[in-house]
């Protein structure tokens, strides 16, 4: 703005400050009795304010916003164990019964994707998993990054899991080191399954 523009301001400001100064008492008390009714009434006109706002909400003049749906748990496809292998994995259902569906299906997944690469491993030329150690160091490991680490479940935070597992583990290829044979790795995986199958 330039200092003329600036001038003719100031000017004409003044101006209408001489032309209102008769009339300023009138002014400011007329100011004052709009601003006591204005709280007089400020709970009706909220009040009516708050009516408009529903009724153009109701006739869709103000969008209403939309609260956020919980995303459905995709139910993890795991075969039916035999009767044997439910009754050793009960102990793992009941200690998993109280968990919301999303960490039963981490879990179901979890032990699946397990089983997948251990049966996978009989179709390849080089052995990964020699012995039954190797097998529980990589259940370990798939259950820290996947369980742990990105469900978030601390360890020995669901009561009874861990001796449940241990159980079906032990009675499916033992706890002394053996090699993993066909049979040995077969049931690792029916026991992965059937764990996977206990979180369902």
């Amino acid at each position: 703005m330039s200092t003329d523009a600036v001038i003719r301001s100031i000017a004409v400001l003044a101006a209408l400050a001489l032309l209102a100064a008769p009339y300023f008492g009138v002014i400011v008390e007329k100011l004052s009795q709009a601003a006591s009714a204005a709280v007089e009434h400020a709970v009706l006109l909220g009040r009516l304010a708050a009516a408009g706002l529903i009724i153009a909400a109701a006739w869709g003049a103000i969008p209403m916003p939309t609260l956020p749906t919980v995303p459905a748990v995709k139910p993890v496809e795991v075969p039916e164990p035999d009767d044997e292998m439910r009754r050793l994995v009960a102990p793992v259902a009941e200690a998993l019964v109280g968990l919301p569906p999303a960490d039963k299906s981490l879990w179901a997944a979890t032990w699946m994707k397990a089983a997948t690469v251990v049966k996978a491993e009989g179709s390849t030329t080089q052995p990964v998993f020699i012995d039954t150690p190797a097998l529980r160091l990589f259940t370990t490991v798939a259950l820290d990054i996947a369980w742990r680490r990105l469900g978030g479940n601390r360890p020995g935070s669901v009561e009874g899991l861990r001796e449940a597992v241990e159980g079906v583990m032990q009675s499916s290829i033992g706890m002394k080191p053996l090699p993993v044979t066909p049979d040995v790795r077969a049931s690792y995986v029916a026991a992965a399954e059937a764990i996977a199958w206990a979180g369902r």
